[in-house]
């Protein structure tokens, strides 16, 4: 199994999720503008964070096993519509969903850096805006691998009562 990606499929890759990481990082992006994470070394941290996720994305989609064995499936279908769901709907989740997993994010890493770095450490210091961008970064990872699943589900539940219904003579004229 090669781990190296194909020149051109890999830059493709990288385009596409980085127009997607924009899109789902921007809700959390002003959220944390406005819960007081404005120096600039934070801004340059959090897009270190989503950069990690869109290299991480377009470099496993890029993969000539993934491409073999999943872009062209059923559940890979439902993995790029499901992506591009998560994208389109994130301004619109503004209040909901990012809101409350940006703030779980922030709690996990403060209690981190408390253990870590000690009781007087702040989770605003060098380094834990990257962590926390990252950590909120696996709930959205989450929700596009379960809305995928969903979709994927859905795809095989209609298809299969197509071909009973064809089966059993409805449909067919």
């Amino acid at each position: 199994m090669s781990l190296v990606p194909d020149g051109v499929v890999w830059r493709a890759s990288l385009v596409s999720w980085t127009i997607r990481g924009v899109f789902c990082a921007l809700p959390s992006f002003v959220w944390a503008v406005l819960s007081g994470y404005s120096q600039p070394f934070q801004w340059v941290e959090m897009a270190a964070g989503v950069a990690t996720y869109v290299i991480g994305f377009a470099w496993v989609t890029a993969l000539p096993a993934y491409r073999e064995r999943m872009h062209e499936s059923n559940l890979g279908w439902s993995l790029r519509v499901s992506a591009n769901t998560r994208a389109a709907l994130a301004p619109l989740m503004f209040y909901g969903p990012d809101m409350g997993l940006g703030m779980i994010s922030i709690h996990v890493v403060k209690v981190s850096a408390a253990t870590i770095a000690g009781v007087g450490a702040s989770e605003k210091a060098p380094g834990w805006t990257y962590a926390t961008t990252v950590v909120r970064g696996a709930p959205v990872a989450v929700t596009m691998v379960l809305l995928a699943l969903v979709i994927w589900g859905g795809r095989v539940l209609v298809r299969t009562v197509r071909a009973k219904a064809r089966a059993m003579g409805y449909g067919t004229s």
